[in-house]
């Protein structure tokens, strides 16, 4: 199965947006969305590319909180997945997101919160961030952002993902 996976959209998108996102998921199975979505809407948008899943993110509206969970888990084959903004300072952020699916672990987790592009196996968990799609730097760096979005693939047990690809006209 392979997921388009984005964070930080902040909003709806444009349909300049939707081309670039149609280029760089195509083929893909479903798409993630790390939150914040700004907008309850993008979701809708996200639908018309590919089945869909998403979370809210910290910088939202209590009407976005109050129509998306926080965190969701599921099955996917043999492996649970778990999709998550996250919250919290980048040196504490995988032990928090680990905390936050101690009721139903997961052996992946897929999160938006620091931005900073990641796809990285630690202990038992994957940990998969795609970068922010509204081009935010990482919690410490400095000069002009870029917009990222990324890909997951899980095959049985088996878990690779491309975080950070460059969104360019």
């Amino acid at each position: 199965m392979v997921f388009g996976v984005l964070a930080d959209t902040v909003g709806l998108l444009t349909s300049g947006d939707l081309v670039l996102l149609r280029r760089v998921f195509k083929g893909v199975d479903a798409i993630l969305h790390a939150g914040p979505v700004g907008d309850l809407r993008v979701l809708e948008q996200l639908e018309q590319l590919a089945p869909t899943k998403g979370v809210c993110g910290n910088a939202e509206s209590s009407i976005v909180r109050s129509e998306m969970y926080v965190r969701i888990a599921w099955r996917q084959g043999p492996l649970t997945l778990g999709l998550i903004h996250g919250y919290g300072k980048p040196q504490h952020l995988k032990q928090f997101l680990l905390r936050q699916f101690e009721e139903e672990p997961v052996q992946v987790i897929v999160y938006g919160n620091n931005f900073e592009p990641l796809a990285r196996q630690y202990g038992e968990t994957y940990f998969f961030n795609p970068g922010s799609f509204s081009g935010r730097l990482p919690e410490g760096q400095k000069g002009p952002g870029k917009r990222r979005v990324g890909l997951l693939f899980v095959q049985g047990r088996k878990v690779e993902g491309q975080p950070g690809i460059l969104l360019a006209p």
